[in-house]
């Protein structure tokens, strides 16, 4: 496909990319492959291109009318589906998805960290993942430049008044909070944690900014 027709993102998260060849999805038999948060499908094309099968969940409209357009273009042969829903109520609504990998690569941060906890547990208990899975997850911490701009909802979380996401809750996390919600919730094992910081320029102006990645093995 001509990747100018693409609407939104054209590639995957770079480290969704490193962590689907590191544990070797690629030569994996069809999996079951759900992002919440999915944005425009950018990440689950890559999986598609393996022949899994992907199921992808975002709040806004317009990004998964992108991701159905761009998977006709695509004609991918293997199941796909994408919903327009809160990744709260899906996980909450529907039970026995079993999916054999969990994705979280931009979604945690924007919902507070009791939501993301009943988040995990309605995946659990609902069996939205199978035993065993793989998860991959992307979270802001608490050195991005975002902590600490806007008006203060909790500890480390605050809606933002910065010109990208002004409006928008956020929450930060450390990485031993994270590791500790993650292993009490879902059993994380075997896992990897990766800091990421970067510069990012906008209006003129450059912003650290700070991500941590975790990737294992979960349930």
């Amino acid at each position: 496909m001509n990747i100018s027709k693409i609407k939104g993102l054209k590639y995957p998260d770079e480290y969704f990319i490193r962590f689907f060849y590191k544990k070797k999805l690629h030569q994996s038999e069809k999996l079951s492959i759900l992002e919440l948060g999915c944005s425009n499908g950018n990440n689950l094309m890559l999986a598609s291109s393996y022949c899994h099968d992907v199921i992808g969940v975002d709040l806004d409209k317009n990004l998964i009318s992108n991701a159905m357009e761009n998977y006709k273009l695509s004609k991918f042969s293997n199941f796909y589906n994408f919903y327009h829903m809160d990744m709260m109520k899906y996980c909450q609504l529907n039970r026995d998805v079993n999916s054999e990998v969990l994705v979280l690569a931009n979604s945690v941060y924007y919902i507070s960290k009791n939501h993301f906890i009943e988040l995990l547990r309605n995946i659990k208990n609902n069996y939205i993942i199978k035993k065993n899975s793989l998860i991959f997850l992307r979270f802001r911490n608490l050195n991005d430049y975002r902590n600490g701009f806007g008006e203060r909802i909790d500890e480390a979380s605050f809606i933002l008044n910065t010109n990208d996401e002004n409006g928008l809750l956020c929450q930060f996390y450390d990485n031993e909070t994270m590791l500790n919600i993650l292993i009490k919730e879902l059993n994380l094992r075997n896992f990897e944690t990766m800091n990421i910081n970067y510069d990012n320029i906008q209006n003129n102006e450059k912003f650290s900014c700070c991500d941590t990645v975790i990737w294992g093995q979960i349930n």
